[in-house]
């Protein structure tokens, strides 16, 4: 089987539009299989979108990908293109572990809304309600003459909700805080510095916040804050209630926050570009893959996963929070996950006109105006990425659920567009709604 693999990514990279069909072991397939046209969509333009990434493997935007794509629950779709590891010319595959980094946030996203269905807590409930270190927060307001930052207490409680939005005022550190009054405050907390996540959510409630909860929304280590959460309410550490809620009943088996020493070969690599816009390794350290449990399990991007286990729970989403018999969340709750909860112009103000037409709901950001977006779907499509440029879509109008998974690391990344084209070729093959 090895020698089978290594001939077709050899004739994959000798001739970069051939696509070499990806297929699963016999009974471990994430969804049931059935014909693309039996569903409604164009095998010819699924093999497209296979045909395109594998030239942006041979341009160099990504050491390799995986694509799952599938409708009204059935697997229509899977390739695995390029390499995981180029210097080892290790083929990517479908069983290929990737950090999904932010797409950790809809599954911490869902834990909680479960605890939140038991009725363990209301969305408008303060959090300092059950994390108490929350409950005398300041405001940054600016610097004095001296260069010291200005603050006063903020005006209001922050909610859970809040936290579930984004809009509580908490920052992000380096990466995404930029020069906001309280960045270099942020830019100082470190995910990956060995604090455990009930230490890192004492350490970040002694910081101040950007704005007055509610005001405003920033990117933030919410959803790590969520993981506390999840602690809290449930008396469980946060990975093991992940695992026995989500990931064993939902046959994630390869979705954890370390992976097994025997399977360490099978991480994709994270790659960079370097000034001439080629490839090269380039680790991106604070998602650096584990081989025993981390002191900070997080909520906010800790996760590694396959693209099959990930369209396990999207479609479980997409089914309306059921999958399988098991009921995960209610319809109603999804909805909810799913509806914008922000300012129409939340996301663009903050992350630039890519982001024209997107909402932000519970953890995950819906199309609000697809007539303004960069790319092709619906309204009501929802999805949220992550930084090593992994995608996902749910779109409830036509049924589909789509994963993609490559690794490329953000700091120096040649202009890509690799959402806008996954998605444009994803709904370019619908044949009917």
């Amino acid at each position: 089987m090895q020698r089978i693999i290594r001939i077709g990514l050899v004739l994959a990279l000798t001739f970069p539009g051939l696509v070499m069909a990806a297929s699963y072991p016999r009974g471990a397939t994430p969804l049931p299989v059935a014909k693309p046209e039996s569903q409604g969509m164009s095998t010819e333009r699924l093999e497209r979108m296979g045909a395109f990434f594998q030239g942006e493997v041979a341009k160099e935007t990504a050491a390799g990908y995986v694509i799952v794509v599938a409708r009204n629950g059935k697997l229509l779709y899977s390739t695995a293109v390029g390499e995981r590891d180029r210097e080892q010319h290790l083929p990517m595959t479908l069983d290929t572990r990737f950090r999904i980094a932010s797409m950790t946030k809809p599954v911490t996203m869902t834990a909680a809304l479960m605890l939140y269905e038991q009725g363990k807590f209301h969305l408008d409930d303060p959090i300092s309600r059950y994390l108490p270190e929350f409950k005398d927060m300041q405001v940054a307001v600016g610097m004095d003459e001296a260069g010291n930052l200005k603050t006063e207490p903020a005006k209001r409680l922050i909610t859970i909700r809040h936290v579930m939005t984004h809009t509580a005022g908490f920052g992000y550190g380096a990466l995404f805080d930029g020069n906001s009054p309280a960045s270099k405050a942020w830019a100082k907390v470190g995910l990956g510095d060995g604090s455990t996540l009930a230490q890192k959510t004492a350490e970040i409630a002694k910081l101040p916040l950007n704005f007055h909860p509610g005001e405003s929304w920033r990117y933030s280590v919410a959803n790590d804050v969520l993981g506390r959460l999840v602690e809290a309410v449930s008396g469980m550490p946060f990975d093991d209630y992940l695992q026995q809620n989500l990931f064993n009943p939902l046959a994630m088996t390869h979705t954890g926050f370390y992976v097994q020493p025997q399977d360490v070969q099978l991480v994709a690599k994270a790659y960079k570009h370097d000034a001439a816009g080629k490839l090269e390794l380039g680790e991106f350290g604070p998602l650096s893959a584990q081989t025993k449990r981390p002191a900070f399990i997080s909520g906010g991007g800790g996760l590694i996963s396959t693209a099959g286990d990930y369209l396990r729970f999207a479609q479980m989403l997409a089914n309306g929070g059921t999958f399988e018999g098991r009921q995960y969340l209610s319809p109603v709750t999804v909805a909810l996950m799913s509806s914008n909860q922000v300012p129409a112009d939340a996301q663009r103000l903050y992350w630039g006109e890519s982001s024209k037409g997107l909402g932000y709901g519970l953890g995950v950001a819906p199309e609000i105006d697809i007539r303004i977006a960069p790319h092709a779907g619906m309204d009501g499509d929802y999805s949220w990425g992550g930084v090593l440029d992994t995608h996902w879509v749910a779109s409830p109008k036509t049924g589909v659920v789509a994963v993609l998974m490559t690794q490329v690391n953000p700091l120096g990344r040649k202009e890509a567009r690799t959402d806008d084209d996954f998605r444009n070729l994803l709904f370019a093959a619908l044949q009917k709604l």
